[in-house]
């Protein structure tokens, strides 16, 4: 029998890097997909040409430095795509080029690479655009022909994936696996909710395809956000507070991106304060014993 000798830890699960990009890259397909076939070859332009800039900003980056080329792990692919449903259709095809470039540049791997970025990548990529270039950035809805279903299919979308909030129900099945926690979107949603209720806010007005992808897309990204469990609470809550102000003194698209990258910049701080203290947990077991 052979007996093989490893570090900890010894008690492994089927779930990496890879499988996790890729599964997130697949669940939003869908909301992709209903773009193309609302707003046709432009929409699908606006999607290859972020993903294909940030796979070979990507590349040209590690190769240029000797590092390993780590492209397949999806992750350069998912940015890109986020990136391209944050885009109005109709922009000129050098704008995801752009932001795809700032993105993987100035967001990733200026601060180390996957597992060390301190801000949302694609959401820095967006803001970006939006500074730079307002007008294009807050586009008129582009009414297509078609009869719009409430949360389904929107032909008068001003954003790609505004077009069907409910096409990236395939997040459920991120929150079945464990790929994402539980904990942010819950007290996301909560918030938002609570707050339009009290404000009196029509909840159509809110609920659009940006706020589903910054609820369970972004907010959720695992090297942005807080690692212990009171921290996620605290995060999601700040962040729909956060969402409701902006779209009361701004835009809810800009609420989303603004809120998200403002909570970023705390994530370090929350779990400062929220980490469990071992020597209480010590004391508290000396006591019971």
């Amino acid at each position: 029998m052979q007996l093989i000798v490893s570090p900890s830890p010894h008690i492994r699960e089927d779930v990496n890097i890879e499988k996790i990009m890729w599964s997130t890259v697949i669940t939003l397909l869908p909301v992709t997909l209903v773009a193309v076939y609302i707003f046709g070859l432009t929409a699908l332009s606006v999607v290859l040409l972020s993903v294909f800039t940030a796979v070979f900003t990507e590349f040209i980056l590690q190769k240029m430095s000797n590092k390993s080329i780590t492209i397949k792990d999806g992750n350069a692919v998912l940015i890109g795509l986020l990136l391209a449903l944050l885009l109005p259709p109709n922009v000129p095809l050098w704008i995801p080029v752009i932001g795809a470039v700032i993105s993987i540049v100035f967001a990733k791997h200026a601060f180390g690479g996957l597992g060390h970025t301190i801000f949302n990548p694609s959401l820095v990529g967006v803001a970006f655009l939006i500074i730079s270039w307002s007008e294009i950035m807050s586009p008129e809805p582009v009414q297509r022909f078609g009869v719009s279903i409430p949360y389904i299919l929107n032909y008068g979308a001003s954003r790609l994936v505004d077009t069907s909030p409910l096409a990236m129900v395939g997040a459920l099945y991120l929150l079945y696996k464990k790929y994402i926690n539980w904990r942010i979107p819950l007290s996301f949603i909560a918030i938002v909710a609570l707050s339009a209720l009290l404000l009196r806010i029509n909840f159509s007005s809110i609920f659009t395809g940006v706020l589903v992808l910054g609820i369970f897309f972004l907010a959720t990204d695992n090297s942005t956000t807080p690692v212990t469990k009171i921290g996620r609470f605290i995060f999601g809550s700040c962040c729909g507070a956060l969402i409701i102000i902006y779209g009361q003194f701004g835009g809810y698209f800009e609420g989303v991106c603004y809120s998200i990258l403002l909570m970023n910049c705390f994530t370090a701080l929350i779990d400062r304060y929220t980490v469990p203290d071992p020597s209480r947990r010590y004391m508290s077991w000396l006591k019971k014993s």
